[in-house]
């Protein structure tokens, strides 16, 4: 039973939209509908989460991610008119102006990597491991099922290395050094083998792999499930339409910084993404 606020998820329908939405934020380096896009991602996963998921880790992994971007773009694009400053020519790499203009595009690639990570992230805060294998075509059952078990293992190994690293404190090791954490690595990784081997084992004597996978209960496509597919499908077919007439266009702000254009079909294929919101209503 699902502990969703949402009466009924597919997982294939959840699968669709994720695709949609990373097609959308992909084909294009226009910051307009990468903005909208990270806008209707991030409602989607706040309102839809369950609500055993954390989020905190996530929003962490991507504000680095995002920095990271921001920082290499601007101190290794020398281009642009707007010159900030100027690094020495004598450090190898970094060496020569530093634009806004370069600002102004590692922040685009910035909300891009953000609107993407955001955008596949409700398969694993909003759908259960479980759920996703019901995602994957039949041919891929076995590949869903290690898909599933990886993503199960995961939170088990940093549960296990916070367990590891306050046991050791308490036998008085200070656990706030780098290098005491190389003491935590060992054992983590032995009790990650030690979870891998039981999985195995429990995956054999239950006969993986011995005959088709069977469900306890077979999920459907309901009507918003179909709903969510079509926008999905819809506004994958309305962005390859703007790319292959021109309005869909990379933009740059090289050499100086342009408002970027802004085409009908690609606001309406942003905007279908929030479906979801509409078509999941809560029970």
């Amino acid at each position: 039973m699902r502990d969703s606020p949402l009466s009924a998820m597919n997982s294939r329908a959840f699968a669709a939209w994720s695709a949609a939405a990373l097609v959308v934020v992909l084909t294009s380096t226009n910051p307009v509908y990468r903005v909208l896009v990270l806008l209707v991602v991030l409602n989607v996963l706040l309102s839809l989460r369950r609500s055993d998921a954390a989020l905190r880790p996530l929003f962490i992994a991507i504000g680095v991610a995002a920095l990271a971007a921001v920082l290499l773009n601007t101190v290794l694009s020398h281009t642009g008119v707007h010159v900030l400053l100027t690094v020495p020519e004598q450090i190898p790499g970094i060496g020569g102006p530093i634009t806004a203009e370069a600002v102004v595009y590692g922040v685009d690639v910035a909300v891009g990597i953000a609107a993407a990570v955001l955008a596949v992230a409700p398969l694993s805060r909003v759908l259960h491991p479980h759920d996703l294998i019901d995602a994957f075509p039949r041919p891929l059952q076995r590949t869903a099922a290690l898909t599933g078990a990886a993503l199960n293992l995961v939170p088990g190994v940093a549960r296990n290395a916070v367990a590891i690293n306050e046991a050791q404190r308490m036998r008085g090791g200070t656990g706030t050094r780098l290098r005491d954490w190389r003491a935590v690595a060992a054992p983590v990784v032995l009790s990650a083998l030690d979870d891998s081997l039981q999985l195995a084992e429990a995956m054999e004597v239950r006969g993986f792999g011995s005959g088709a996978r069977t469900r306890f209960a077979v999920v459907r496509l309901d009507l918003a499930d179909v709903v969510v597919i079509a926008g999905a499908l819809a506004a994958i077919a309305l962005v390859v339409v703007a790319r292959v007439t021109g309005s869909l266009a990379d933009w740059y702000p090289f050499p100086t910084v342009v408002a970027p254009d802004v085409a009908v079909l690609p606001v309406i294929a942003c905007l279908l993404l929030a479906l979801p919101l509409v078509a999941w209503r809560r029970s």
